[in-house]
């Protein structure tokens, strides 16, 4: 086949597979424009404005027919959450009654559905629920950050919340099962300086609740850190008078992190090192194991060296 030839079959395809292109993209978009009806399972979270005390346990979910183009289509299944929170204060409700029409939230649950959908049906046409007590109580809030640091850099002192305990309202045996209440996982890698933001509430496995707020507000002070070391004599408890004992070394080396900040300020009289002789006769070896009984809360990673000593014990 000439040069010639190749040239023009080359542009032959590549005129081909550009209208083909054109005309699938044509009938996608095409496609993507036309109105489709989707039926779409919900849950209904009911909540009585006037009586906030009051909780709603609904006993059956509701199936919506819902008209909507292809690209609403298209995009709800990724964003939407199939939940639809309903005000029922405005309602005369007898003490006895413990059911709602379909067709008195028809309005209501059309309007939190968003533009470009409109609401066909809803079934059944009965939603049963039920009626609670609540109680309140507050829980502390605990952060589920995840943190990673800078290579000479560390987390200094606690992570710090505002508020750090929350309100929570809802039946009592709910707010009698939890004790505390977790935030949503934050990831923040390679740090090297101290972070803030906030964090929300993780309700996705608590149902029927209220909370007092929704937002956290969390700090992270990190610093620079360095490492050295220090030597602490070792104490030796319950030593009996009966025996003569001897531990050898007596001196312990101690090696720690702490940031820059602090690191001046540890002496050796803030570590306490002991070992304890009543365990010398449950110990195989002969040894004793080093025990750190205190240290200054700023250190980090500490290792002992040696962290066993060796126990010489004669009669007096």
């Amino acid at each position: 086949m000439s040069t010639v030839r190749k040239y023009l079959y080359s542009k032959q395809i590549f005129v081909f597979l550009f209208f083909v292109s054109a005309a699938g993209t044509g009938w996608l978009m095409n496609k993507l424009s036309t109105d489709y009806l989707r039926t779409v399972s919900y849950h209904i979270a009911f909540y009585d404005s006037n009586d906030m005390r009051k909780i709603f346990n609904v006993e059956t979910s509701v199936t919506a027919q819902i008209n909507m183009n292809g690209f609403l289509a298209m995009r709800y299944n990724i964003t939407e959450q199939n939940t639809i929170r309903i005000d029922i204060g405005d309602k005369i409700l007898s003490k006895t009654k413990n059911f709602v029409l379909s067709s008195d939230i028809f309005q209501k649950f059309s309007e939190q559905l968003g533009d470009g959908k409109k609401l066909v049906s809803l079934s059944p046409d009965t939603v049963f629920f039920s009626r609670a007590d609540l109680q309140s109580k507050r829980l502390p809030v605990i952060p589920n950050l995840q943190l990673t640091f800078a290579d000479e850099y560390m987390q200094s002192g606690n992570i710090i919340l505002k508020p750090d305990s929350i309100w929570i309202t809802a039946e009592q045996n709910i707010t009698d099962s939890l004790t505390e209440i977790h935030c949503i996982a934050q990831k923040h890698e390679n740090l090297n300086k101290s972070i803030n933001g906030t964090m929300e509430i993780d309700l996705s496995k608590l149902n029927n609740i209220s909370v007092q707020q929704q937002k956290i507000q969390f700090k992270v002070n990190i610093e620079r850190y360095s490492e050295t070391t220090i030597t602490v004599p070792l104490q030796l408890n319950n030593k009996p008078d009966s025996l003569d004992v001897m531990i050898f070394p007596q001196d312990i080396e101690i090696k720690y992190r702490a940031n820059i900040t602090n690191l001046a300020k540890i002496k050796a009289n803030d570590f306490r090192l002991i070992a304890d002789f009543n365990d010398f006769e449950k110990s195989i070896s002969g040894n004793l194991k080093v025990k750190i009984d205190a240290k200054p809360k700023s250190t980090l990673q500490v290792d002992l060296y040696p962290d066993f000593v060796e126990v010489i014990v004669s009669k007096k």
